[in-house]
């Protein structure tokens, strides 16, 4: 069990066939189920502070965040040509529970099948979730207020959930994405209002089942049921975002990003969250598909908006305050740019940052604390001359019922920065 997820990992990232979290975006609804709401690529450093990060994107994180704040790297009379650059930019993550869901199952792989099913009683409880990407990417200005990003990133993320009310049944997602990010942005002299539009084409190999959970056990048959079953296919991302920051930078800033703009639209469209079917406008993926109703055929339209503010609390020391709103609905139940029928509480994100330095520049070091999805997310970063550490620690929603189940999640990176 433990070599096939390792060895699924491996593989993934040598073929640079990596997944982009899924980007889908949420409406209001009377029946929402309490199951992980999928997201966009969201960076270490975004998901500590709760993924409130619209009106904060400052760094390389805002690729994924808000498109706009790539002028933001640097100060505005800055001269500079290249403002941050970072390789290899690796990010890893594990879930808490991930030995346990090994131990658990491997407890019953020489047993019946009867048996099998009768030792998944704990393993709702213990899932398995894993992590494992590259974003080398680099920031600079091709002429005056003329900011530009180009990067390449490669991202898997693989998850395994047997719930307690199918212990027979197992979820599975394996989803790995391989593309490119080209960033054009605006801003003005003072740098206090920002633009920005990015393209991103997809290369995506993903495989979403729900399969017997005795499987699980067996590598032949997992290898298998992925060769067969996997969807294989390609998209192009396109993105928006804004920033405005009022009068100066100790008064808020206003975000508002659109991602996966609507390049096409997935018809009957399974919402996990309503389990009704519906026609869903975003990226969209044409190719090989093993599996029609997976949720990565395509990837919503998501609408954030967001505020922050950053007071000053001495000369070398301030705080960041962010509040955001993710994936708003817009359309009808019969056509929608987002999935409705999630929670309103998991539409809110909220975070807090304190940090060294100045706030114009990238901080040497900082720690932050958040709330995002129903749970409590805390982080880190530091930045030593040409090497930068970050870490999140958070928590996920892993139910497929109305009763949520957390899922404790570590993210880390490592990269040099230029």
């Amino acid at each position: 069990m433990e070599d096939f997820f390792k060895g699924l990992i491996v593989r993934n990232v040598a073929h640079k066939i990596c997944h982009a979290a899924l980007g889908l975006s949420l409406g209001l609804s009377s029946y929402a189920k309490a199951e992980e709401v999928p997201e966009h690529f969201t960076p270490v450093r975004a998901i500590g502070m709760g993924g409130a990060f619209t009106a904060v994107a400052n760094d390389e994180s805002s690729v994924w965040t808000n498109p706009a704040g790539i002028a933001r790297s640097r100060k505005a009379r800055s001269r500079k040509t290249l403002n941050v650059t970072k390789v290899p930019n690796i990010i890893a993550g594990a879930n808490s529970e991930a030995r346990n869901f090994y131990s658990g199952f491997s407890s019953s792989q020489d047993k019946s099948v009867e048996n099998v099913v009768a030792e998944m009683d704990e393993l709702g409880d213990k899932p398995f979730w894993a992590r494992a990407a590259l974003f080398p990417v680099t920031l600079f200005d091709v002429a005056k207020d003329s900011p530009m990003a180009f990067g390449m990133y490669s991202n898997t993320n693989i998850k395994a959930v047997i719930a307690k009310e199918t212990p027979e049944e197992a979820r599975i997602e394996a989803v790995s994405d391989f593309g490119s990010v080209i960033t054009f942005g605006m801003t003005n002299p003072s740098n206090r209002f920002n633009a920005a539009v990015q393209v991103r084409p997809i290369w995506r190999y993903a495989y979403e089942d729900r399969i017997p959970s005795e499987d699980l056990a067996n590598k032949s048959t997992m290898q298998s049921r992925m060769k067969d079953d996997a969807n294989r296919s390609q998209g192009l991302g396109v993105d928006f975002g804004m920033m405005y920051t009022i009068a100066d930078f100790w008064y808020p800033t206003i975000g508002l990003a659109a991602l996966n703009l609507p390049t096409g639209c997935k018809e009957d469209y399974l919402n996990p969250f309503t389990e009704k079917r519906q026609a869903v406008c975003g990226t969209k993926y044409t190719g090989s598909f093993g599996n029609k109703d997976a949720l990565s055929t395509v990837d919503p339209t998501d609408l954030r908006v967001g505020l922050s503010i950053t007071p000053r609390l001495g000369r070398k020391l301030a705080m960041r305050f962010a509040l955001d709103a993710h994936q708003l609905p817009v359309g009808t139940p019969e056509q929608s740019y987002g999935l409705q029928g999630i929670e309103v509480s998991k539409l809110l994100h909220a975070g807090v940052e304190l940090f060294a330095g100045n706030p114009l520049e990238i901080s040497p070091f900082s720690v932050r604390a958040g709330y995002s999805q129903g749970f409590v997310t805390t982080g880190a970063s530091v930045n030593l001359s040409f090497v930068a550490f970050e870490f999140a620690y958070y928590g996920r929603d892993v139910s497929s019922s109305s009763t949520p189940i957390e899922d404790r999640r570590y993210l880390g990176s490592f990269s040099f920065d230029f």
